[in-house]
């Protein structure tokens, strides 16, 4: 009698542990479902940003040759920081994340069309600095070949942050040109 008690007890045990280790499994399963779900939104929120971005890079290049400012892309190009736009060098833009992008660029420099610009509007004239893009022109053909002056490597990256925090980026890159 008292073997039999031992057993019981042993089993008991066993059937604890395996619903313990299935309710542990359970709530990792189901804890993970959100967190998968609030980084694919602010990803695709970081898309919409880039995309808002080179909605408005395209129309500021446009106004810019309208205006007579620019009569071609070759005095438009980013050129600071230096060798950005130079696949062989440590600072080339695509080798570098978008975060490290954004702190090389100086958003005064020449070929940077929109720095960390807010979008998505709040109500009373405020945009939310949460959601921002940025827009800088590259020439194309920088590390090798011809350049062309009639066209441009647009670069738009979107951001989404939490407070001060980034929490997701996107890249566009865009090749196009005006027409002889």
């Amino acid at each position: 009698m008292r073997h039999e008690r031992g057993s019981t007890f042993i089993v008991v045990i066993l059937v604890s542990a395996f619903l313990l280790t299935v309710g542990v499994a359970l709530l990792t399963v189901t804890g993970a479902g959100p967190k998968a779900a609030g980084n694919i939104r602010n990803q695709n929120e970081a898309f919409s940003a880039a995309e808002a971005g080179f909605e408005a890079g395209r129309m500021a290049v446009e106004q810019n040759f309208l205006a007579g400012q620019w009569s071609s892309f070759s005095s438009a190009y980013l050129q600071d920081p230096t060798d950005i736009d130079l696949p062989l060098a440590t600072n080339y833009f695509r080798k570098l994340t978008d975060e490290q992008i954004l702190t090389a660029l100086n958003p005064a420099s020449n070929g940077v069309l929109f720095y960390d610009q807010p979008y998505v509007p709040t109500g009373g004239g405020q945009f939310d600095p949460r959601f921002t893009y940025t827009v800088f022109l590259i020439d194309p053909a920088a590390g090798g070949g011809i350049s062309n002056p009639s066209e441009v490597l647009m670069v738009c990256i979107g951001v989404v942050r939490s407070g001060t925090r980034i929490i997701a980026t996107s890249r566009l890159e865009i090749l196009f040109g005006t027409v002889p």
